[in-house]
């Protein structure tokens, strides 16, 4: 929902106001964010002093220098006079003298600071969902336990691929971990609602500098259910190919060329890397952890776990395409 033109106001000396909704409350975010308690009345909000808290509260500033910046290229564009009014609760205001104009210039004007009004707050909200979550996740104080760590990474991974995954792994002998390992959880391959789910995060591990994310064999991508899927995956015996082919059953196979197409335009729009393993079809992305905290990990997280999820969709929607031709 767009709180830009949140509410319209006149007064009695005819100036009309068109303000937005408030920000959030000052005092909240710099407690909960990052353990700092201001008062009401704290030279925090005062525009000069704004450089003093940059180091002790990144995200804020950052969101409020944000909205300034944003407010002064849409006053520019529309010939309006926003303004960032930096309080406990912040909002957007503009205003302008009504005064000798009839009803119609009142409506006209009124229309064109609304719109302004509209369009600062969805580019600043654009801005803040983004960047401003991203300096807030890889800066903020809040302290996290490993076991909501781990919950929340595959809560990200189920909302973002709605695939079904097995519980994670701790235990450093599993045969399912290798030397370094911290946690790991993969995909359930005996769950059939994945083989229509988008597998392109299969594996999520953490070893001790990184987090590595692969997909599902690319092979399996056109799979219409368990038994295919199994085939593909197992290499079964030729006999038992024999009966799926009987079935319909085609085995997909996808050229790297059309791989390397995908992953580009993909790493791209993410600023992820994204490579095709040598020894099987399946891809892999990875970054460091090194001084991010569980947050900063959690976005990176979701960043990099988008990036696969879309590069499987797009691989599949073009595999899809060229065998409908």
């Amino acid at each position: 929902m767009n709180k830009g033109a949140h509410w319209i106001t006149k007064n009695n000396e005819g100036t009309i106001c068109v303000c937005s909704w408030r920000f959030y409350d000052v005092n909240n975010v710099v407690s909960e964010e990052y353990g700092i308690h201001f008062r009401i009345d704290d030279d925090i909000l005062q525009r000069e002093n704004w450089k003093n808290y940059r180091k002790k509260v990144p995200g804020l500033i950052a969101e409020l220098e944000a909205a300034e910046r944003i407010a002064n290229e849409i006053n520019a564009k529309y010939g309006v006079n926003i303004k960032l009014w930096a309080r406990q609760k912040p909002f957007l205001e503009t205003c302008f003298n009504s005064k000798g104009m009839c009803e119609d210039e009142k409506l006209r004007e009124i229309e064109k600071h609304a719109k302004a009004m509209y369009e600062t707050w969805g580019t600043w909200n654009e801005w803040a969902t983004n960047v401003g979550r991203e300096i807030y996740m890889k800066t903020t104080k809040k302290r996290m336990r490993r076991e909501e760590f781990i919950e929340k990474s595959i809560g990200w991974l189920r909302d973002i691929t709605g695939a079904c995954y097995n519980d994670s792994y701790f235990d450093r002998v599993s045969v399912k971990m290798r030397p370094g390992t911290i946690w790991v959880v993969e995909g359930d391959s005996g769950d059939e609602r994945n083989v229509v789910a988008n597998r392109g995060v299969w594996l999520l591990k953490e070893i001790e500098n990184n987090i590595i994310m692969m997909s599902d064999n690319l092979d399996t991508i056109n799979a219409r259910n368990i038994e295919e899927y199994r085939c593909i995956q197992q290499r079964m015996k030729k006999k038992v190919a024999v009966q799926m082919e009987e079935r319909g059953f085609r085995e997909t196979i996808i050229s790297p060329e059309l791989v390397e197409r995908v992953v580009r335009r993909v790493e791209e729009r993410f600023n992820v890397k994204i490579q095709l393993m040598k020894d099987r079809p399946v891809l892999v992305t990875s970054f460091n952890i090194g001084g991010l905290r569980p947050y900063g990990k959690l976005y990176e997280i979701e960043k990099h776990a988008k990036a696969l999820a879309e590069a499987w969709n797009g691989i599949k929607e073009k595999v899809q395409n060229r065998e409908i031709k």
